[in-house]
């Protein structure tokens, strides 16, 4: 057994690493800005990682981190590198073994004009550099984005702005979470690793999932532009256009990329598919 603290444990990839983590009986740390999470064998530290010395004090203890950058509030971008340089700097310091941190992929480019994946660049230079045995997981679009399009494919629609055939990465945030732990417990790879489903996916086939499950047909229709995708998301303005940014590199650019990587590295580790996701999680009552 291991300390392992897990930064964002409230999130919705944080807490699942962390729950896995405290399954697999690890000592589990996991650090946030909110109130306690409740999860089962997670103990819970209230911190503010944009504070240098809170950050150390946070990690004190601990031999691994899972680090998800927070993307959060009015200046996402800001918290993010904040939080990140932080959290490294505070882990040089204390000697710590190994840190995993996820980005996104084609944050390694630094050149998409999407600032969603290019900021996070120098956050991944600034891990490889820091003396840190590292472990760097790269995903895509996530598969529980789905939840907000929910209503819509109850009503049999789905839409997106680009055509239904056109091909993009999507991650399950199980799968990550499970190579997350997966690396945590073997130590640093020193390498960054795609994590997404492979061969990526499609609106049509979005479609075709939920009417399998659901028994119900659905429909596709594009959206207009990117920015009349996101309009509807119940986010700030800043979001909103950082996620039109990342839909224009999307639709210009061929969103893929090597998750075959993460299987060679780990063994045997298998991705879950489009299907299991819509049934386990997104229409998961269905068939209860």
């Amino acid at each position: 057994m291991s300390t392992i603290a897990v930064v964002g444990a409230t999130g919705a990839v944080g807490s699942r690493v962390a729950r896995k983590l405290a399954a697999a009986r690890h000592d589990v740390v996991g650090l946030s800005r909110k109130g306690a999470p409740g999860l089962p064998g997670v103990r819970h530290r209230t911190v503010d990682l944009r504070d240098r010395s809170d950050a150390a004090r946070a990690l004190e203890g601990s031999s691994a981190v899972y680090l998800t950058p927070p993307m959060s509030g009015a200046d996402p971008l800001a918290l993010e590198r904040s939080v990140g340089s932080n959290v490294i700097a505070a882990a040089a310091d204390l000697g710590i073994e190994h840190i995993v941190m996820h980005t996104a992929l084609h944050a390694d480019r630094g050149t998409t004009g999407a600032r969603i994946l290019d900021d996070k660049q120098p956050l991944e230079e600034a891990l490889a550099n820091s003396g840190v045995g590292f472990t760097i997981l790269r995903p895509a679009w996530f598969l529980q984005n789905l939840y907000g399009a929910r209503p819509y494919l109850e009503q049999g629609m789905f839409s997106m702005p680009w055509p239904a055939d056109m091909v993009w990465a999507a991650t399950d945030l199980e799968d990550l979470a499970r190579a997350a732990v997966a690396f945590l417990e073997r130590g640093p790879a020193n390498r960054g690793f795609d994590v997404h489903l492979p061969g990526g996916i499609t609106a049509s086939a979005v479609c075709g999932a939920v009417e399998r499950v659901t028994g119900s047909p659905v429909g596709f229709q594009e959206a207009p532009s990117t920015r009349a995708a996101v309009n509807p998301y119940p986010i700030s303005e800043i979001h909103k256009e950082l996620y039109a940014e990342l839909f224009d590199y999307f639709r210009a650019k061929k969103y893929l990329g090597d998750p075959v990587t993460v299987r060679e590295a780990l063994g045997d580790f298998e991705y879950g598919t489009l299907d299991e996701f819509v049934e386990r999680e997104l229409f998961a009552s269905v068939n209860a």
